[in-house]
């Protein structure tokens, strides 16, 4: 049976390919306020206000809805020095308790990253110079911690494949 096939599987490619797709968005998006930001500050001596925060949210907003993808796909580093030199029963052993204890973790961040929400909403905590509210960027947190533990929860089950040209 292949990873991608049954409905559960393609509801999580679906959320992880849109994820993607959000990330590499805001990736443009912000390769184009960096560009302009130069292009302002040097060339015009006028610099665009509160780039400095949007960089910190795009980066945060890139780096929870990649991971999934990158799980997804089998494309995270590995480390494989002495990986290789294991049986093959030991390496299958192995890769299930890494991704229980990966699973374990990015649920706790996901949990964690709910909480936080609530406080940083209640005490209305905002960036220094766009006053934009963090709580959002908690549930984006949140929501790419989540889906990165249901794609590792996947994989106890079946395995990433060896080698995925889609990625």
């Amino acid at each position: 049976m292949d990873f991608r096939e049954g409905p559960v599987s393609r509801a999580v490619r679906i959320l992880v390919t849109a994820s993607a797709y959000i990330a590499g968005a805001v990736l443009f998006l912000l390769m184009i306020l960096t560009t302009v930001d130069v292009v302002g500050r040097y060339f015009f001596n006028a610099p665009l206000t509160g780039v400095f925060d949007l960089t910190h949210f795009a980066v945060l907003i890139m780096t929870f809805l990649s991971f999934a993808y990158c799980a997804w796909h089998g494309a995270h580093v590995v480390i494989e020095l002495l990986y290789n030199r294991l049986g093959r029963s030991t390496q299958l052993v192995l890769d299930r308790l890494i991704g229980l204890a990966g699973c374990a973790l990015f649920v706790l961040i996901a949990w964690r990253a709910v909480v936080q929400s609530v406080d940083v909403r209640e005490f209305d905590e905002t960036s220094q110079l766009l006053a934009i509210p963090f709580f959002p960027l908690y549930w984006v947190v949140a929501f790419g911690a989540g889906l990165m533990a249901l794609v590792l929860a996947l994989r106890l089950f079946v395995p990433a494949p060896e080698s995925d040209e889609a990625a």
